[in-house]
């Protein structure tokens, strides 16, 4: 077990190196040499997060390369660009191909022909526009693919509920999920949610259909959240429709989560690195005990009214 263990930190340590040798080719460029180790390290970190950042756009680990380094170094021909990066020069004028596609990259008619990568700036406007005209076109074939799915044939054996478990990581997993539940909800929707995740919610779309919904479909909704200003701020500003909502009790010290229909469960919790991530499942034990927990939480709550008055004795 010790000699596994030893085996995955050298490799990791390895991929390290290798990547950090790859961003000082990015930093160093054409035109300038790195001219200390102070300031390569300095410089590493924020060419790390865009080279994150860039990947997010499905863009593969060449591709990014490719770009940054001609964002860096100005126009340069295809086997310039083989040469500085070690990367085969057939392979290279097929990355530069399709960061051309993508409206990343032109070329120009000079010859021999250079490539001429397009400001950042721009690059990033390219990319974000892309990425909506992608969910566009989905939304627009949503029903449609919607009418194809009920129209394929019924299976003729019933099929049993399957109890699942789902791990989402990131806000904006969570936040799409929280959407989910929400948007199927038909009986009753029970929300815990401290100040930080109400802020992330009320800084995403959940809360842009919420008081339609509720309204017309009448179901149960109830908020639970912890007082502060930042609570106060939100709720004065958001449609909560039929829904109801309520204080925790100052000495209460639990997890955010949602539960819809007492069927699913949302939970939201954080890591010791204050990474966040959310388990969902339809669990009936957990369910149960969760909504249970709410109850009891619901009933030894403070109505905002109470809490004003509460708040002018003090």
């Amino acid at each position: 077990m010790g000699l596994k263990a030893d085996t995955r930190v050298k490799r990791l340590e390895l991929e390290e190196r290798e990547r950090d040798s790859e961003l000082v080719t990015l930093y160093g460029g054409r035109s300038r040499a790195v001219t200390s180790e102070g300031e390569e390290a300095e410089h590493l970190i924020p060419l790390n997060s865009i080279r994150k950042a860039l990947m997010k756009f499905d863009l593969s680990k060449s591709e990014i390369r490719v770009y940054l380094f001609l964002a860096r170094s100005g126009a340069m021909k295809a086997q310039s660009i083989a040469e500085a990066l070690s990367i085969h020069r057939t392979e290279t004028y097929k990355i530069l191909r399709r960061l051309e596609r993508q409206g990343l990259v032109s070329c120009t008619l000079e010859r021999p022909m250079k490539f001429v990568a397009v400001p950042f700036d721009k690059a990033l406007s390219n990319l974000i526009e892309s990425r909506r005209q992608r969910l566009r076109a989905l939304e627009r074939r949503k029903e449609e693919l919607i009418d194809l799915w009920r129209a394929l044939p019924k299976l003729e054996r019933t099929l049993s509920r399957s109890e699942t478990l789902q791990i989402l990581e990131g806000r904006e997993q969570i936040n799409v999920k929280a959407e989910d539940l929400l948007r199927r909800c038909r009986r009753e929707l029970f929300m815990v949610v401290d100040e930080d995740y109400l802020l992330r919610l009320y800084n995403s779309t959940f809360f842009d259909n919420f008081g339609r919904l509720s309204k017309r479909r009448k179901f149960d909704a109830r908020l639970l959240t912890n007082f502060c200003q930042t609570t106060s701020y939100i709720l004065e500003r958001i449609d909560l429709g039929e829904a109801d909502f309520s204080y925790l009790d100052a000495e209460d010290d639990i997890p955010s989560f949602i539960i819809s229909d007492n069927d699913e469960l949302l939970l939201s919790l954080e890591r010791e690195g204050g990474s966040l991530y959310a388990v969902w499942t339809n669990y009936r034990s957990m369910v149960k005990a969760f909504r249970s927990l709410f109850l009891l939480l619901w009933k030894k709550s403070t109505t905002p009214k109470a809490r004003t008055l509460k708040s002018m004795a003090e």
